[in-house]
This record gives C-alpha cells, sequence and structure tokens, in this order.
C-alpha cells in the first residue's frame, strides 16, 4: 500500500511499460527519471542484472548498461545524483554489496555496502534537501540514523515514539509503518501495533495505526507530532512511500 504525504492533485495516467517485465527490483528517481534495477520474472527467478530508466517527459524507457552483478529482492536509493542498488541479502558476503550507477557518465561501479543494516528487518533510507542520510532501524527500539559523509559512522539522533491507546494502558511498540523525508521533516505513517490483553493471558490483538507522526531531525532531542491522519482505507502496514517533487526541495505535490 503506498500512501502520499499531501494529495495528489493530478490524475493517474498510463504509461509505457518497462522493458523487461520484473519484481521486486530497486528503483529511485534521479533528476526526474525514473531509474530501475535487478529484480526477478518468470524467466529469471535468481536476479536480473538489467537495468533501464523512464523519462516521464517522452513517456519512454531506455535500456542502461546491466549492473556487473544480478540482483533480486533489492532497494534503490538516489544519493548525491547516483543511483545507488543494495542488496537485500544481507549476511552473504557475495551479495552484501552496493551497485552504483553514474548518469553523468553512464557507468556502473561496486562498492562496499555502506549501509550496515539488515533489510530483513524494518529497514528504509531517505536523503534531506542538504545531502543528510537518515535510516530507521528496527532492532526492537526503532533507532533514527544518520551519517552525513561518504564513508562516514552511523550514530543514533533518536527512536520511533511509543503508541498510546485510548483502551489500553501500556504504551506499544509499533511496526509496519512507512518512514518518509519531505522538506525538511521526516515522517512515520501507519503501522501496526500488538494490544495484548490487560489480562495476561497471552491474547492479543492487531491494530491498524492511521496515525502521522512528523519531527524536525535537526532539532535535538527529537520532537514528534502528530499530523492530518491517514484515510481509513489506508491505514496500517505501509509498503512503501515517497514524496513527490516538482522543482526542488521546497516544493511538492
Amino acid at each position: 500500500m503506498f500512501s502520499s504525504l499531501i494529495p495528489f492533485k493530478k490524475q493517474w495516467t498510463s504509461v509505457a511499460r518497462m522493458r523487461t517485465p520484473r519484481s521486486h527490483f530497486a528503483c529511485s528517481v534521479i533528476s526526474g527519471k525514473v531509474y530501475v534495477a535487478g529484480g526477478r520474472n518468470l524467466s529469471c527467478t535468481k536476479g536480473l542484472a538489467l537495468a533501464e530508466v523512464y523519462d516521464p517527459l517522452t513517456d519512454k524507457w531506455e535500456e542502461l548498461p546491466p549492473m556487473p552483478t544480478p540482483l533480486m529482492d533489492c532497494l534503490g536509493l538516489s544519493y548525491r545524483g547516483k543511483f545507488h542498488v543494495l542488496s537485500d541479502q544481507v549476511g552473504l558476503s557475495e551479495t552484501n554489496i552496493t551497485q552504483v550507477f553514474n548518469p553523468s557518465i553512464n557507468t556502473w561501479c561496486t562498492m562496499e555496502d555502506i549501509w550496515p543494516f539488515s533489510r530483513a528487518m524494518q529497514f528504509a533510507v531517505q536523503v534531506m534537501c542538504d545531502g543528510r542520510v537518515y535510516t530507521v532501524v528496527d532492532w526492537g527500539e526503532s533507532l533514527i540514523k544518520t551519517r552525513d559523509s561518504e564513508g562516514g559512522e552511523w550514530y543514533t539522533v533518536g527512536s520511533v515514539p511509543s503508541v498510546i491507546l485510548t483502551t489500553h494502558t501500556r504504551a506499544l511498540e509499533a511496526f509496519s509503518y512507512g518512514f518518509a523525508s519531505l522538506r525538511d521533516e521526516l515522517y512515520i505513517l501507519g503501522g501496526k501495533v500488538l494490544k495484548w490483553e490487560e489480562a495476561g493471558a497471552g491474547r492479543f490483538d492487531i491494530v491498524r495505526l492511521d496515525l502521522v507522526r512528523v519531527c524536525n531531525p535537526v532539532a535535538r532531542p527529537l520532537k514528534w507530532k502528530e499530523t492530518r491522519p491517514m484515510c481509513g482505507p489506508a491505514c496500517g502496514s505501509i509498503l512503501g512511500c515517497a514524496s513527490l517533487e516538482e522543482e526542488s526541495c521546497s516544493r511538492s505535490s
């Protein structure tokens, strides 16, 4: 389920299909174009090396040079004008790499994985307008970490706040939420919590959340506030979310 941070004002229209059908691929936007790489399909279930780019102005897909190593179940990230494809196979040294495409010279390179967090857990990366990178890592505490230079160390800036339900006395930890950035703020969207039976009988209910919480990551300690909640049908687990920009980081749709 995808959710926009601000209602989209234009009608959806059909666009040209990718040259190579695929699922579980990496995807990101750089300079107004959509880059995809890797993934899998029925004819190639062990991973694709093929990559392509979509130009919404011409409504056309163009093939790119293939990645050095095929990847499936991978993640895409736009970082400093380059397309980073992150392996999801954490723990396997031969696949624990980042493959980087440079649009200006139309070439790939392979570098050591600089995103040292398990993609098997809650994992998302957002790049703010100033180039600072933030990630949320769910290792029981839902920590928000940042790194602000190439090859720099990660450090914790805060955590995702617990959820207080009116029908439950204890604070509850959320999971399966969305993580996105918009302008100079970070957003936590939706998700779920386990509401345990107060009597201690071991039974619980899964509660879907429509909460949207936001903070300025530069202000420390982090101060979270709630904003307009999600619409009912969109609440609960968030598989992906992103902000849509028009001209610059200061304007979004």
